[in-house]
């Protein structure tokens, strides 16, 4: 066990101290980004990058999303282009817009990776965390999202919002510390 752990210190102690960083800078800036949100959304979409994300991504993620709502939480639920309609007792209608799923974490995940994968790993070992950390990035965005849409459809709009701004931060920062965590202790192999 303790040959585990001494492996483990020095390449997961250096990725921690990154994601550490990171999330600091990230809930330092916070309260402002949720303040220029609408700005900077506007500032993005003057340049057209966000479209290829818009007409590609996001309709297969509310498509995604439609299938999570209604078949694990049994939520009747109807879909046109990247807008959800969920029927029934507490009915809901959600566009899901580009800037919502979920590029900001895949951007933090490559940020991680750069550091993560650094050392006489194998290249397989590496291979394998690197597709798995993009897999696991995906569901976390997807459970993400379709928590939010549970909180505003069972709790309300401003829960909605807050849990938005700042559970979709602390969820992407857990999952990636987790994710380290494990991809030291169970896959990445040295040479």
């Amino acid at each position: 066990m303790s040959e585990i752990s001494d492996r483990l210190k020095p390449d997961l102690l250096r990725t921690h101290e990154l994601l550490l960083a990171i999330a600091a800078v990230v809930f330092m800036l916070l309260p402002l980004m949720i303040t220029i949100s609408d700005s900077l959304d506007s500032f993005i979409t003057q340049f057209q990058a966000y479209a290829l994300i818009q007409t590609l991504v996001a309709p297969i993620e509310a498509r995604m999303l439609a299938v999570v709502l209604q078949y694990l939480f049994g939520i009747p639920t109807a879909i046109s282009g990247s807008t959800l309609i969920m029927m029934g007792q507490n009915s809901l209608k959600v566009y899901v817009s580009w800037i919502c799923v979920g590029w900001q974490s895949m951007a933090l995940y490559a940020v991680s990776v750069t550091v993560g994968l650094r050392g006489p790993y194998t290249v397989r070992s590496k291979l394998l965390v690197l597709f798995g950390g993009l897999e696991g990035t995906f569901l976390i965005n997807l459970f993400r999202e379709t928590s939010v849409i549970l909180v505003n459809m069972y709790v309300g709009d401003l829960a909605a919002i807050l849990y938005h701004n700042y559970g979709g931060a602390i969820i992407t920062i857990t999952w990636l510390v987790l994710f380290w965590y494990l991809a030291y202790a169970a896959v990445l192999k040295h040479k």
